[in-house]
């Protein structure tokens, strides 16, 4: 079989410019057409059916283009038809790089754009099509693998945690605030002050096993679908990068949050395999039904979250919205999958924005009235539960003992009532401000049933009784509205 193959100088000519000259030289020669890309184009000689005929592929190349002549007729020897062809063309070529003007390749160019073949039928550029990882029973969804490399690795560290908090005492399938605080949840005081690594760390955390388990089969679910597309350093990347996003959202949203799992990164990773999703970058047949199905999970799992108490769907939010916009800027590097460094200034570019982002959003929150707010509170619940010591064992205490304890804590409440005051001073939503004003009542009237207490010892009567109920009955309520807020 022959074959001819020769490269041909574009003499400073952009992408755009080479195309349109390569697929308009074509026609000129009265060739056959098969298909045109971005990376060029493809078409037969036709010669006739009993002549000799080549396939001529034309390649865009840095600075140069190579074209290609291979014989597919039944010849057995082509008799320089190959070199003819190639040669042929380069003259055409030559003659058609003055014939064009700019106006023209303009036009022809978005005329020959519509008919651009998909990426993942283009022969021309290195077969990028994923490959899809086979499981060969249950243990081999948690074996790394060439193409299903990180998702078992983040599945297995995800589980490993979850057993070293259980071995630690931490609860099998209801942990505690404190205690997933104490292993790195995202926590408004922590995080804010200071312990900015709990918005990564607690996408590894999960308050107990159903929420282990119900964020591991979607992580199995997406990484064994993304991962082949994106690879591994996108895939690892936009997991850690869309969790970091997500936990970020989840402080700004909340006016305080305890918040852990892996369902934002998760999310993260849902809103790239979208974006891609809604550009032709993989194949039609594969990519409506993928898009119906990853569709249904988000707006599911949104829906519900919003129903139910007790899950962050800011966080979901936060991680879908990252991961949509990472998503779309993942694309120039996955549709030149073979450019090594447009993949790794692409990375580094994401990651640097995304952390910056995040960094600029941590600092603004942790300076904000309304963090300077929730430390106040912290200081406030401290004094209250000191306050509330003096009735540990009471009646068992002496008269000057329980005078004593009284003095302490009124003192102690008038300190949180001028805690609560100077914290009203801060710009904070109006919902705070009614909130303060409750806590202002609430300490005025534990220092006014204190005082009568004080009152009574001291007489050694219970003259105050009927006027202490009452305002007990006045504390309960104004605790029963705080409740609600």
């Amino acid at each position: 079989m022959g074959k001819f193959v020769q490269e041909l100088q574009t003499d400073g000519l952009t992408n755009k410019q080479t195309l349109v000259i390569a697929f308009e030289t074509v026609n000129e020669l009265g060739w056959r057409i098969r298909f045109t890309s971005d990376a060029g184009v493809i078409a037969y000689t036709e010669n006739g059916e009993y002549s000799w005929n080549g396939e001529v592929t034309v390649k865009l190349l840095e600075g140069v283009i190579s074209v290609q002549c291979v014989t597919i007729s039944n010849l057995t020897v082509d008799y320089g038809k190959c070199e003819q062809a190639v040669v042929q063309y380069h003259a055409a070529f030559e003659k058609m790089k003055t014939a064009l003007t700019d106006d023209e390749i303009q036009q022809k160019y978005k005329r020959y754009k519509k008919d651009f073949i998909p990426p993942y039928e283009d022969t021309l550029k290195p077969d990028t099509r994923p490959k899809f990882h086979l499981f060969n029973g249950f243990q081999s969804y948690f074996v790394p693998a060439n193409a299903y490399f990180v998702t078992p690795i983040l599945v297995g560290s995800n589980i490993i945690i979850f057993i070293m908090m259980v071995c630690t005492g931490v609860s099998f399938f209801e942990p505690d605030a404190q205690s997933m605080i104490a292993w790195g949840a995202n926590s408004t005081i922590a995080t804010l002050d200071g312990q900015w690594w709990r918005l990564l760390s607690n996408c590894f955390l999960h308050f107990g096993f159903i929420h282990l388990l119900l964020n591991m089969y979607a992580l199995f679910y997406v990484g064994f679908l993304l991962e082949p597309f994106l690879g591994r350093s996108k895939f690892i990347i936009a997991y850690l990068l869309t969790g970091i996003a997500a936990s970020a959202l989840s402080l700004w949203w909340h006016d305080y949050t305890v918040s852990a799992g892996a369902s934002g990164a998760i999310f993260g990773l849902y809103g790239v395999f979208i974006a891609i999703l809604c550009t032709n970058h993989i194949e039609p047949s594969m990519r409506k039904g993928l898009l119906i199905n990853i569709g249904i999970f988000v707006i599911y799992n949104l829906v519900y979250g919003n129903l139910k108490s007790g899950i962050d769907n800011a966080a979901h939010v936060g991680g879908l919205l990252s991961g949509l916009l990472i998503g779309f800027l993942y694309l120039p590097a996955l549709k030149k999958a073979d450019n090594r460094m447009l993949n790794q200034l692409t990375l580094s570019t994401i990651a640097i924005v995304t952390i910056a982002c995040s960094a600029f959003g941590y600092i603004s929150m942790s300076k904000s009235d309304r963090f300077v707010y929730q430390k106040q509170m912290q200081v406030f619940y401290a004094i209250e539960t000191d306050a509330l010591k003096v009735f540990k064992d009471f009646d068992d205490k002496p008269a000057e003992a329980q005078l004593s304890g009284l003095k302490t804590s009124i003192g102690d409440w008038s300190k949180g009532l001028e805690l609560i005051k100077q914290s009203d001073k801060l710009t904070l939503p109006e919902k705070t401000h009614k909130k303060n004003a409750l806590l202002i009542r609430y300490c005025r009237l534990r220092i006014q049933s204190y005082e009568m207490m004080s009152l009574d010892i001291q007489r050694g009567e219970h003259g105050e009784q009927e006027r202490l109920q009452l305002i007990n009955e006045q504390i309960k309520s104004v605790i029963k509205q705080l409740s609600k807020r």
